[in-house]
């Protein structure tokens, strides 16, 4: 049956669908409309996460559930309900009620967005005139603004585990010592939007991490990049300024400027939901005093697609790296810092609930070095070029405490063989970390 729209801000009536489920499975369905008529907002879920449980996987029963999620004010689970209906026929409402959501979760920009897809889908002539009212709505709070619409975002993670075996940086042999270790990462996103095709951004990273057995190896590092978008049809593109600092136990190892050329898009060609997005990025690199080795510029080429595929999303991305750096070069020893690297990068997520997520990931890398190390062993001088192959599996699990935080524990596992063999290393990294947006 076809789905009731959604008429402005408050969500209307649950919808009881007419199919032929179990009696048990209709029992639950009937009891949910009841009590949410009734107010009884929790109990309706239950209500209607029974049914699901007892195999009713219906366009009503997902609204129904966007419905209530939404009335208790859990936005993400209401997104996740409702974006089951886009490969439906009530596509258009169904982005339109998403919009919805975006407004009470106050992102007015992604709110703009699906109101517009919704449009864009031909909707039916009542859900056509919800959504023009919703964005002309949007259009004189800009004005009021002094055309301009803003979005600011926030996230901050609280981290702590075990890192079985530190390592300085990426080039150096891992120390077959392991820590206990704590983390805080702290990020922030303001977006600009000059008119309904152009937009300006900002985005600023913290992170530092500390490790209880050796501050040594502590790391932090300090990011920031300014961004010029355009939309073009189904695509985002634009260049992004970046400005980065990294620092190793409170010492200066290297500073970062340069910029990135990319382009996103959410509905790639030939399927409806592949997301593709392919980006260029070129930095100067100033080593800190100690590492001037790594004096020099890094390129990358990166290019990435995913598709859902119901509750189970899949990605890859391609990565290629350049480096041209000064190298370490003294007298008897002669160590290459310029690798060129591939990278192929797997990951599966699936939403066991609308709670509970679970993740995993594989890659390899492989890495060559420019020119051959070069060393004294034995009285003689060694000549041979570093190459490395990086295996890495990762796991993970995101359970969501509130429609703002989440518990996420990961562990991680990396093996690398090199030809020569110093850099060999395994290393197992265990992680339980706090994240909110804001």
């Amino acid at each position: 049956m076809r789905l009731l729209f959604i008429f402005l801000f408050l969500l209307g009536q649950p919808l009881l669908a007419q199919s032929a489920f179990s009696d048990g499975a209709s029992e639950a369905l009937a009891q949910g409309v009841v009590q949410f008529q009734q107010g009884n907002l929790g109990q309706a879920r239950e209500s209607f996460q029974l049914a699901a449980e007892l195999g009713v996987q219906s366009p009503s029963l997902h609204y129904n559930l966007g419905v209530v999620c939404y009335r208790l004010g859990d936005y993400p689970a209401a997104r996740q309900w409702f974006s089951r209906l886009l490969d439906s026929d009530d596509r258009a409402l169904a982005t339109y009620n998403l919009g919805l959501v975006a407004l009470a979760d106050d992102r007015p920009g992604e709110a703009r967005k699906w109101f517009e897809e919704s449009l864009a889908a031909s909707p039916p002539e009542s859900v056509q005139r919800l959504a023009e009212q919703q964005l002309a709505k949007l259009d004189g709070l800009a004005l009021l603004q002094g055309e301009r619409r803003v979005d600011a975002y926030g996230y901050l993670s609280l981290g702590a585990g075990y890192d079985s075996n530190l390592s300085a940086t990426p080039e150096d042999s891992a120390s077959n010592q392991g820590s206990a270790l704590g983390e805080v990462i702290a990020a922030g996103s303001v977006d600009y939007a000059l008119d309904a095709h152009r937009w300006l951004s900002l985005d600023l990273i913290a992170f530092a991490r500390h490790y209880a057995e050796d501050g040594d190896y502590d790391q932090q590092l300090l990011q920031a990049r300014f961004g010029v978008m355009r939309a073009w049809g189904l695509w985002a593109v634009g260049i992004r300024p970046v400005v980065s600092r990294s620092w190793l136990d409170g010492d200066s190892l290297e500073t970062r400027w340069g910029a990135e050329f990319l382009a996103r898009s959410a509905e790639c060609s030939p399927a409806e939901d592949l997301r593709c997005d392919v980006a260029f990025a070129v930095e100067q690199v100033n080593g800190g005093d100690g590492y001037q080795a790594y004096d020099g510029q890094w390129y990358q080429l990166k290019a990435g697609l995913g598709y859902p595929f119901g509750d189970l999303d899949l990605a890859g991305e391609y990565r290629l790296e350049l480096n041209n750096r000064q190298d370490l070069d003294v007298p008897e020893r002669f160590v290459s810092v310029s690798p060129t690297r591939h990278e192929l990068i797997l990951e599966a997520n699936y939403q066991l609930s609308s709670e509970l997520a679970l993740a995993g990931e594989l890659s390899v890398r492989h890495s060559r070095y420019g020119k051959p190390h070069r060393w004294v062993e034995s009285g003689m001088l060694v000549e041979r070029r570093r190459e490395d192959v990086l295996t890495g599996v990762g796991l993970m699990a995101e359970y969501d405490l509130t429609a703002r935080w989440l518990l996420r524990p990961q562990w991680f596992f990396r093996h690398q063989q090199s030809e020569l063999n110093e850099y060999d290393f395994r290393r197992h990294t265990l992680l339980l970390s706090l994240e909110g947006v804001f």
